[in-house]
């Protein structure tokens, strides 16, 4: 496992206009024990521990007890477990190039995740189904005929998957057109979130489309349901884009400019604005309306974290009094090296 770089399959996911990565989820429990917020015996779920360990030998397993507050942070900007699993959680357990991570003891007992960038999301829940059929084999899950997979959330109940897709959104971001959309996507059991998922704000126009409903579809479903859905929001999203441009090119380009420039020439720079700077130029670049080779929109998100530019300061040794501020300077840093400013 890469500690201070991205996941390799952000390092090597190719750009696209909108759709950035893709990631199912699936919550599962063992039978006979307590959610894990019902769990009055710390060892409740050592019996199965071995178990789960045959099945995951070829993972790197990573204990929670033996990380630093900044380790763990880290690996939730790297998307490979919650902040909820950062308090309680257990083992995760971690592939080679970081795409596949399981939970053992967060919300429910067992979370099994696949993500990928350029990769058809029926492929990722494939992989996924593929890991909870190895799973079964050893342990017995909590299984109602009538209800389907049992879950310490009931809005998990039935399939226990969470199907989701990260968009890069800027132009339907504009006025109250996202805020409608988020609206009719509810009515049909989807939701938009911000790029953490549930309870997070967007950043840099990225949202996340995944399913609320659990409960009365299949996996096949809910998984065809979400494909088009995105298809619908990418033609919306590309048809607004042709609109910018041909109705308001000087606003887009002011825009796209001021943004490059900031990123190019700042010294210190908030979360909020480099990823609002970010998305500005990924646009302007998607638009044609400027030229930049090796634009990385997905990876240098993710570098822009906190606990990414936390480990940079680590590794450098540098002494600072503000570590807010330390962080802001590091960041406009990345930014300068990164694009080629002073």
């Amino acid at each position: 496992m890469t500690q201070n770089n991205v996941s390799p399959w952000i390092e090597n996911a190719v750009e696209s206009p909108v759709e950035m990565s893709a990631r199912i989820r699936l919550a599962r429990n063992i039978k006979h024990i307590p959610f894990p917020h019902m769990v009055r015996d710390e060892d409740a779920l050592d019996s199965v521990l071995d178990k789960l360990s045959t099945v995951f030998e070829d993972y790197q397993k990573v204990p929670m007890n033996m990380l630093k507050f900044e380790d763990k942070a880290l690996l939730v900007e790297k998307h490979l477990i919650s902040p909820l699993f950062t308090r309680q959680g257990l083992h995760s357990y971690i592939n080679e190039d970081e795409s596949v991570s399981i939970m053992i003891n967060e919300e429910d007992h067992i979370r099994i995740q696949t993500m990928g960038a350029g990769i058809p999301i029926q492929d990722l829940y494939k992989e996924a189904e593929e890991i909870d059929e190895s799973l079964e084999d050893v342990v017995d899950y909590a299984f109602d005929e009538k209800f389907g997979y049992l879950t310490a959330c009931p809005t998990n109940v039935g399939t226990g998957m969470r199907a989701s897709i990260m968009l890069h959104l800027p132009a339907l971001s504009l006025g109250s057109k996202i805020e409608r959309l988020a609206g009719n996507l509810n009515r049909f059991g989807f939701t938009l979130r911000g790029i953490y998922g549930e309870g997070s704000v967007p950043l840099g126009h990225i949202y996340q489309l995944s399913n609320q409903l659990t409960l009365g579809q299949t996996e096949e479903e809910i998984i065809h349901n979400l494909a088009q859905l995105k298809s619908q929001i990418i033609e919306e999203e590309l048809e607004m884009r042709s609109r910018l441009q041909s109705e308001h090119l000087l606003d887009v380009k002011d825009s796209v400019y001021r943004s490059y420039g900031i990123l190019k020439h700042a010294y210190k720079m908030s979360l909020k604005e480099t990823a609002k700077c970010l998305s500005d130029v990924k646009l302007g670049i998607d638009l044609e309306i400027l030229e930049y080779d090796d634009f990385k929109f997905q990876k240098w998100i993710q570098l822009i974290q906190p606990a990414f530019l936390k480990m940079r300061l680590n590794a450098q040794r540098k002494d600072y009094t503000s570590l807010e501020q330390a962080v802001d300077e590091e960041r406009a840093t990345l930014m300068r090296e990164l694009l080629g400013g002073k």
